[in-house]
């Protein structure tokens, strides 16, 4: 039984889709944590937070996604990089903090507690920004390798 998962995990991973949500995954934690103690232990406003915590997480995307998403270890790295951050400082300054501005207004109405309020709208802005990082990602940055798209 244990082989058997641990071939079936590893069929999985072979597709770029997946290794890409498991490197989201670690890029939103990092991404969640920063946010959540800047914002409720020291009280920085919510777009600077946000804009420090999802820094903080491409500093890892970078280099998870070169290697083990799209695996674009050829080419021109500087290129690649400044690509990259082009499509992810678009995609969380500017989409990812305008879809958590916005929803976080629209639901302060509710009378969610604010932590919850915090990661609701935070959930929204990473949804739209992970379309856009993808699309970014796999057909401007790492172009050259993602041929190993699964189908």
């Amino acid at each position: 039984m244990k082989e058997a998962i641990k071939e079936g995990s590893a069929k999985l991973i072979k597709h770029q889709k997946v290794r890409f949500g498991l490197v989201g995954i670690i890029n939103t934690a990092v991404d969640f944590i920063i946010l959540n103690v800047l914002v409720g232990v020291f009280n920085v406003p919510l777009v600077p937070s946000n804009i420090v915590s999802t820094t903080a997480a491409m500093l890892t995307s970078f280099t998870l996604n070169k290697k083990a998403v799209f695996r674009g270890n050829k080419g021109n790295n500087a290129k690649q990089l400044l690509l990259f951050v082009v499509v992810t400082f678009t995609g969380i300054w500017l989409v990812q903090s305008t879809v958590l501005a916005v929803v976080y207004h629209f639901l302060q109405s509710t009378g969610l507690n604010s932590t919850l309020l915090l990661n609701i709208s935070k959930l929204a802005g990473i949804g739209v920004g992970l379309i856009w990082n993808y699309f970014g990602y796999s057909r401007i940055v790492f172009k050259e390798k993602s041929d190993e798209k699964d189908s």
